[in-house]
């Protein structure tokens, strides 16, 4: 009789311990995330703005999970090839891409994309923002926004303004200026915010609107003249440029100006979103990061998922209707 109630309880015990043991081991798989290398992937060439940014925020990631973060860039069709490369990646945590207006952005401007930002990414978080500025040649007449507003009404069709491409934050934020003040400016795209800002500062352009950090030098060098700034407050770095709005065009639309953050393949784990999530925000609060960001006039973000999606959705309500007005389709 005792054997009988024995070895069903031996059993049971034996069960039990390897559903626990089982238990253990996939809290051991997700406590153990990531064990190799991560994959970031930057939309963009090597050296732009996004690239640098990507690059410090990717290594301080990478000492925060005790992996390596590996920057590939895949340059390429306003962004879509290393949007695509991402989306297709199998979803696991290991393959992220380190986006930014684009990725809202190109289903208006592209037709029949191969991916749907809603549909085919999680979140991971916001990363940072900067400001743009609307600068003008220092041998520009206009010394103010006012007087190039004024300019241009009076030279209806005659003036220019250059951008790093069709459907650029740079091209986009010169779309909402003219449609919200009745301007006609032409639009000369460039292929990167440097060779624009190159014919700016030769006078084969009128103006144009990009990151603070990469004009900067330009304006304090006294080759470019900064006649105003996106956000709701002015750069410490330029005190006397004033804001859209001080200058009496405001532009709410914008919110900061330029902005990035992280997402990866719809699908992956939620475990592996949430360590990666808190890796972002541990590397954004750091010192050492925050210093980095300064120097380049960027404001870190962080924040959940959720804080991104919120962002990004709202950016679609603004940039979609600014396509549609202005017609805006991107390069072929």
């Amino acid at each position: 009789m005792s054997y009988k109630i024995e070895r069903p309880l031996v059993e049971l015990l034996w069960s039990w311990a390897m559903v626990c043991a089982s238990l253990m081991t996939v809290g051991v798989a997700h406590a153990s995330f990531p064990e190799h290398p991560i994959r970031l992937i930057i939309p963009y060439a090597a050296g732009g703005p996004t690239d640098v940014l990507g690059r410090i925020v990717g290594q301080k990631m990478g000492d925060v999970l005790k992996q390596s973060v590996v920057i590939d860039n895949r340059p390429g069709a306003g962004a879509n090839v290393g949007i695509l490369a991402v989306a297709k990646s199998t979803p696991d945590g290991y393959t992220l891409l380190f986006g930014d207006i684009n990725l809202v952005v190109n289903p208006f401007l592209y037709k029949n994309l191969s991916f749907d930002p809603q549909r085919d990414f999680v979140s991971v978080g916001l990363v940072a923002s900067a400001p743009l500025v609307l600068l003008v040649s220092q041998n520009a007449p206009a010394k103010s926004m006012a007087e190039l507003i004024a300019q241009a009404k009076a030279q209806a069709g005659q003036m220019n303004f250059g951008s790093a491409g069709a459907g650029n934050t740079t091209h986009l934020a010169m779309e909402l200026l003219k449609t919200k003040y009745g301007l006609e400016i032409t639009h000369v795209p460039y292929k990167g915010a440097n060779p624009a800002l190159n014919d700016l500062v030769a006078g084969h352009v009128n103006m144009m609107v990009t990151g603070l950090s990469g004009a900067k030098s330009l304006v304090e060098s006294g080759r470019l003249r900064a006649l105003a700034i996106t956000g709701d407050k002015r750069a410490p770095s330029l005190p006397a440029v004033p804001t859209f709005e001080q200058a009496g065009f405001p532009l709410a639309e914008m919110k900061i100006g330029s902005w990035w953050g992280v997402v990866a393949p719809a699908g992956t784990p939620s475990e592996a979103i949430q360590q990666l999530n808190a890796a972002l925000n541990v590397s954004l609060n750091s010192s050492e990061l925050k210093a980095k960001l300064h120097d380049l006039n960027i404001e870190p973000l962080g924040g959940s998922g959720a804080d991104l999606d919120k962002w990004m959705s709202a950016e679609v309500q603004t940039w979609s209707n600014v396509i549609k007005k202005a017609a805006i389709q991107a390069e072929p």
